[in-house]
């Protein structure tokens, strides 16, 4: 049986309560070094997520950026597209060579001594293409342009073959003439009953696509009243 110590004057729990509370102590201690370390840990790991959410959300605003400018230029290829289908369609109202430049070239190629009695000009209209089976395709086609073929027919007197074959080469040199094909020649008498002549038709179609920028009308005047020989 333990007895109490007659010297010592302190309670009898004195000592062990002493020791639990400096093992409270110690323990709030390291606790609050535990909740510092967890705060810290939680502080740090939102200011991480707070930064990737950042980072995140400037990723996604120039993501927006990028797509809206696809989308700008997009919309703008397609604008031109529609402005440069309407141009074509508005230029195929038109005459892409004018008339005066074509009766120029002719006049221009007319060699001496043949002599022009009618011109002729005939245009067809080019048939379409046709529209895609598909109603929805069909109703976003653009409009094709409107395509004219153009024939003419000239007809006139040379004194031989020799000059009409000289007239064919100088309008199959012409950039405004395809197809210049010779389809009548036929040799005749004048009234006096002794000079012979030849009476000729050509027949071409005209170059849509030509390019008449570059076309030479310096001797244009040269056969300009070109006319049947008096007789």
């Amino acid at each position: 049986m333990n007895e109490s110590n007659p010297l010592s004057f302190l309670p009898e729990d004195y000592l062990e309560r002493k020791a639990q509370r400096r093992t409270n102590v110690i323990c709030a201690i390291l606790a609050g070094i535990v909740m510092a370390a967890i705060g810290s840990a939680f502080s740090l790991t939102e200011k991480v997520n707070r930064q990737a959410e950042q980072n995140h959300a400037r990723v996604e605003a120039q993501y927006a950026e990028a797509a809206k400018q696809i989308q700008q230029f997009q919309q703008m290829e397609t604008e031109e597209k529609k402005m440069a289908s309407q141009a074509e369609l508005a230029a195929s109202l038109l005459e892409k060579v004018p008339r005066s430049i074509i009766l120029a070239q002719v006049t221009n190629s007319v060699p001496t001594g043949v002599f022009l009695t009618d011109f002729m000009l005939d245009s067809r209209r080019r048939l379409s293409k046709p529209l895609p089976s598909d109603p929805v395709k069909a109703a976003a086609a653009p409009p094709e342009p409107i395509a004219y073929d153009v024939t003419l027919t000239i007809g006139g007197v040379a004194a031989n073959d020799v000059q009409v074959a000289d007239f064919l080469h100088r309008l199959g040199e012409s950039p405004l003439f395809e197809d210049v094909n010779l389809v009548i020649s036929d040799e005749f008498t004048k009234d006096d009953q002794t000079t012979k002549l030849r009476k000729f038709q050509v027949e071409m179609t005209l170059n849509n696509d030509a390019d008449t920028t570059n076309l030479n009308f310096a001797t244009i005047n040269r056969n300009t009243t070109a006319q049947l020989p008096a007789n």
